[in-house]
């Protein structure tokens, strides 16, 4: 009867008035107990915000089908959010344990802060119904940044009519104005699987963007502390290897280091770092690549990823995986040190890099010279994605072993101009300056483009042009050069309103010419891409790619022309909240006058809240493709065929103590007509302990091993190591 009331007095409420653009925040003396139950007699002094959210999906713009209740209030420690989740069946409520930071498979609330309230940035923190946190930031600048993580406290509990959830958000861990009185931008996201709704408080694009200038409006914060905290993080780290093929077989390493996060002021932040840990704990998966350039690798080392939003400078003038890379012997080059300082105030953002690495040396002959990486980045932004910004690298490598002293340098301006939320300019202009250059260097990039976007249609068209001597790869990552790339793009939304079925629809056709201005065509083509979303969260999608005659400048010694072709590919899903998840994909068609087939799979079993099962298969084969084969100096037809199995196993005890299991086998053959084919093989495994002891501190416990191909191309014998380290997280 209880809760038959209160579906009423809900309903009365949201259907009699309509939904204000302000939320507002009471301060309290006494903090809430964050368990769960939002039953403190503080929340009761808050003001409720009570309402049906509106419809991203399925149905845009429809309210969601069970209200939500919201309490704010905040203290000189913390923001403290309750809220609670009407539904009317939570024995439907899909159940997953994840490692955090994943993509949620089930009920989940969440809270966008534009702590500026600018238009332009945003922070989001969510959890779902088994209290497994997420958060991040999104910027109209730089877009989604999932690796920013703070140390923040939440609790769900389920109930017979629904489940609820509090948090307590440091201040410490958000950035914002020294004001007296702050008003902040805010919007709320839930989910529901059972119906398949995900909705807002404040109505976001029918597109599934989500636009911050529609942010409301957060009101009664007041006299927010400025002073910021510091977090010593020390570290220990030990590591065991066993080669048999190695003199001598054990090889013992073990290191100690301090990271420090210094809270400058309410807006800034400064990191120092002495000897740090910048290992990462999982391996690169081993990839294909059949390009002339290195592959490019994801970031995974904490220093690197906070913040890395703000250091995505035009032309991939910083590519951060150049700081402590692989030495040509196999060894990691090792990071003395580093700082980074990153802020924000009056529409501008600034960050700031400096890391430090030591020589690699063998036999008396320097792999790799010590050297000094540094990175700045400033933005002056003025709303809604209208910016304008200035970047700096500078990598030093002084005289040593016998060496010169060695630079690069690059900057760049880029800006771009928003008008009417749908309209917008961008460009950007870049340098680079090594000691090895000329005066008469021709080492300049530009790159121009428009863009229209609205919630159903979206177009852009642009030009780049990077000059021959254009090089980043010192510290960023630098492909082509000497040619202009055009292009523009056009593409249709549409949602299926209404629809039992269908969800939406989208359709896009690109175009891209490249040249060699006076010279070859280097690239040219069209490609047409469509897809079907489900309501039931199944996909279907296909692309035909149709391109003309094209020069491969960098293909044998002078370069190689190539006839035009045809390319086929495919995808689909099925939903990813079920017991068995999969993805499909797939394409074949015409490659440097041979063939090339592809094909690959991702599969996840979940029988059970706690445990997960995942397969991704990798398949790819060319054919009597021209290639020029060095060997014997000669143009070649080259065939190759990639496998690679990936296997993953997680078992969640809790959301703080995990067992993770990865492994990946993986099969390169290339054959030339000319001289007979080659092979290599891989093969690693990882068992992984992962236990959060305390917020913010981290054991990891690692067993695991790597096989190298031998001389003939199979599986040598496996290497073993056994690694562990642990942080602290302490706070002054």
């Amino acid at each position: 009867m209880k809760h038959l009331i209160n579906i009423i007095i809900l309903f009365i409420v949201c259907s009699t008035s309509a939904l204000a653009q302000t939320v507002t925040a009471t301060r309290t003396d006494n903090p809430p107990v964050i368990d769960g139950l939002p039953d403190d007699p503080e929340w009761a002094n808050s003001a409720a915000v009570i309402a049906h959210f509106i419809q991203q999906r399925p149905d845009c713009g429809e309210l969601m089908t069970e209200p939500t209740e919201i309490n704010l209030l905040y203290d000189d420690r913390c923001l403290y959010i309750a809220f609670t989740m009407h539904d009317e069946h939570p024995e439907e409520f899909t159940r997953m344990i994840a490692p955090r930071d994943e993509d949620f498979s089930s009920e989940w609330i969440g809270i966008w802060l534009d702590t500026y309230n600018d238009d332009n940035n945003a922070y989001y923190f969510f959890v779902c119904v088994d209290n497994v946190q997420q958060d991040g930031r999104l910027c109209e600048v730089s877009g989604w940044d999932g690796n920013w993580d703070a140390v923040w406290e939440s609790a769900t509990s389920i109930s017979d009519s629904g489940w609820t959830a509090e948090f307590a958000i440091p201040l410490t861990a958000l950035r914002y104005s020294g004001e007296e009185e702050q008003v902040w931008g805010i919007n709320f996201k839930r989910n529901i699987s059972r119906t398949n709704e995900s909705a807002f408080l404040f109505r976001m694009a029918d597109n599934g963007s989500v636009r911050i200038e529609d942010f409301g409006d957060l009101t009664g914060l007041s006299g927010l502390p400025s002073l910021r905290q510091i977090e010593l993080r020390p570290y220990g780290a030990a590591k065991l290897d066993y080669s048999p093929d190695s003199d001598p077989e054990l090889d013992p390493w073990g290191s100690v280091g301090l990271d420090c996060r210094l809270g400058i002021s309410s807006s800034s932040t400064l990191d120092l770092t002495i000897n740090p840990d910048f290992g990462q704990i999982e391996a690169d998966p081993e990839q294909v690549n059949l390009s002339h350039w290195e592959s490019f690798l994801r970031e995974k080392r904490p220093f690197f990823l906070e913040g890395s939003d703000l250091f995505d400078l035009p032309f991939s003038l910083f590519y951060s995986r150049r700081i402590g890379s692989v030495a040509p012997n196999g060894d990691i080059i090792p990071i003395l040190g580093g700082a980074k300082l990153t802020g924000a105030s009056g529409g501008f953002r600034y960050g700031v890099l400096e890391a430090v690495t030591g020589r690699i040396s063998e036999d008396g002959e320097m792999l790799e010279p010590a050297t000094s990486y540094a990175v700045a980045r400033f933005l002056r932004e003025f709303g809604e994605g209208t910016f304008i910004g200035g970047s700096m690298t500078s990598t030093d490598m002084p005289g040593q072993m016998d060496e010169e002293y060695s630079y690069g340098r690059s900057a760049a301006i880029d800006g771009k101009l928003s008008i009417d939320g749908r309209h917008s300019l961008s460009g950007a202009i870049a340098g680079t300056w090594n000691s090895w250059m000329t005066d008469d260097a021709d080492n300049f990039a530009y790159r121009g483009r428009y863009s229209y976007r609205d919630d159903r249609l979206n177009g852009s068209a642009g030009v780049s042009l990077k000059e021959d001597d254009f090089n980043a790869n010192l510290i960023g990552y630098t492909s082509s050069t000497g040619d202009v790339n055009t292009w523009a793009n056009a593409g249709l939304y549409y949602p299926f309103s209404g629809s039992e079925v269908f969800q939406n629809s989208w359709i896009s056709l690109y175009g891209h010419y490249t040249y060699v201005p006076g010279g070859d065509i280097t690239s040219r083509g069209i490609n047409i891409n469509t897809g079907l979303n489900f309501r039931n969260r199944y996909h279907i999608s296909g692309s035909l790619n149709l391109s003309g005659s094209w020069t491969d400048r960098y293909e044998g010694p002078s370069g190689s022309t190539y006839d035009g072709g045809a390319n086929l590919n495919f995808s689909c899903s099925s939903d990813s909240r079920k017991m068995i998840y999969a993805y499909l994909w797939g394409g074949f068609g015409d490659y440097r006058e041979g063939k090339s087939h592809d094909i690959g799979t991702w599969l996840s079993f979940k029988p059970v809240p706690h445990v997960s099962i995942g397969a991704d298969l990798d398949w790819s084969t060319t054919s009597d493709a021209r290639r020029y084969n060095w060997s014997a100096d000669s143009w070649d037809q080259r065939s190759t065929d990639w496998k690679s199995l990936q296997l993953s196993g997680s078992y969640m005890v809790g959301t703080d103590l995990s067992f993770t299991l990865t492994s990946q086998i993986s099969r390169f053959e290339s054959e030339y007509a000319l001289t007979g084919s080659s092979l290599s093989t891989q093969q690693w495994m990882n068992l992984l302990l992962s236990w959060s002891f305390s917020p913010g501190s981290m054991f990891y416990f690692m067993a695991g091993e790597h096989a190298d191909p031998d001389e003939t191309g199979e599986l040598g014998e496996p290497d073993f190591n056994l690694f562990t380290k642990i942080t602290w997280l302490l706070t002054i």
